[in-house]
């Protein structure tokens, strides 16, 4: 999602923003929207336990808020009213304990929006609908961002692509290690710089033979990082996380963990951690020992805010382009 700054009004802007900032619409769910100074600073999302009973379970997330430097939060649980509630209070006393004020407090169930703080007739115990849209979400939506239906449909976005498809991927990867045997280092390494540009540029998805081009390119470390610098750029729509995507939806386990980690990085920055979150996972799942993809999954489970990640990503490799 692009860079804009969210003007909430009320619990509507609020509530109907939530699911477009996670990229799908929570169930059972506590959310937290950390301020700073008022203004709107980061969004997190942890599941709630089975039960009221099990509340300690709870997952505690003072310590991402306190890394994105929040004095205020407002809390809203996703679910039936008994562990809802425990969750919202259980929350609410860790934030206050960590000096970080929780403002409000709100319960969302079946389309309907719940206040418990609020006795004015303003909040009627039966709750109020939550609407389709509202101010809010509509700008954060012009911004980019777009709410899936539930989690499994922001992984399903990874499933792998058709076995036929994945199997013409294949052979053209073993056509591509041959001809580049016949290619000396500079000349190969320019060509896998111009490939990387060529379809950060490009509105478009690549075929077989260029799938298999980058993801043999992204084996390169420096390569992979002249990815990532691109995408900190800031210049590319979506910083073309669908193009990492189809990527490794495509390639098999030997080389999938450059292109999901690359992935991963791409949405991370975009703000979309759940769909980072995922596409980590399966670089990890290929490749146990990816260390990228271990130190982007370690910030993205602190908190780290995706600005910070502006670093990574030397861009010392497209040198050898210009030279």
């Amino acid at each position: 999602m692009t860079e804009t700054k969210i003007r909430i009004k009320g619990p509507v802007d609020l509530i109907t923003t939530i699911p477009l900032l996670l990229g799908f619409h929570p169930e059972h769910s506590l959310v937290v929207v950390g301020l700073n100074e008022g203004d709107f600073q980061c969004t997190f999302r942890v599941d709630l336990p089975g039960s009221a009973e099990h509340i300690e379970h709870l997952r505690d997330l003072t310590g991402q808020l306190c890394r994105n430097e929040c004095d205020a939060c407002v809390l809203i649980a996703y679910g039936e009213r008994e562990v809802g509630e425990a969750a919202l209070a259980r929350a609410a006393h860790r934030f206050d304990a960590a000096g970080i004020k929780p403002l409000n407090r709100f319960r969302v169930a079946d389309g309907r929006w719940f206040s418990p703080d609020c006795e004015d007739t303003c909040c009627p115990a039966e709750g109020k609908p939550v609407p389709q849209t509202s101010p809010a979400s509509c700008e954060v939506a012009v911004a980019g961002g777009h709410a899936l239906p539930d989690r499994s449909a922001v992984a399903a976005q990874l499933d792998p692509a058709e076995p036929g498809r994945r199997a013409a991927v294949t052979a053209a990867v073993e056509a591509a290690l041959l001809a580049e045997a016949e290619l000396d280092w500079a000349e190969q390494r320019g060509r896998d710089l111009r490939t990387v540009d060529r379809w950060m540029a490009s509105s478009e998805l690549p075929d077989t033979a260029d799938i298999a081009a980058l993801g043999l390119a992204l084996g390169d470390l420096d390569i992979r990082d002249h990815a990532i610098d691109r995408i900190n750029s800031g210049d590319f729509e979506g910083n073309r996380t669908d193009l990492w995507i189809w990527l490794a939806r495509h390639l098999e386990e030997e080389l999938v963990a450059p292109a999901a980690t690359v992935a991963g990085f791409a949405a991370y920055r975009f703000g979309n951690g759940v769909l980072a979150l995922e596409a980590l996972e399966l670089a990890l799942r290929a490749r146990p020992n990816y260390r990228l993809a271990q130190m982007l999954m370690a910030a993205l489970q602190a908190g780290i805010p995706p600005g910070t990640l502006a670093g990574i990503g030397s861009g010392k490799a497209s040198e050898a382009l210009d030279g």
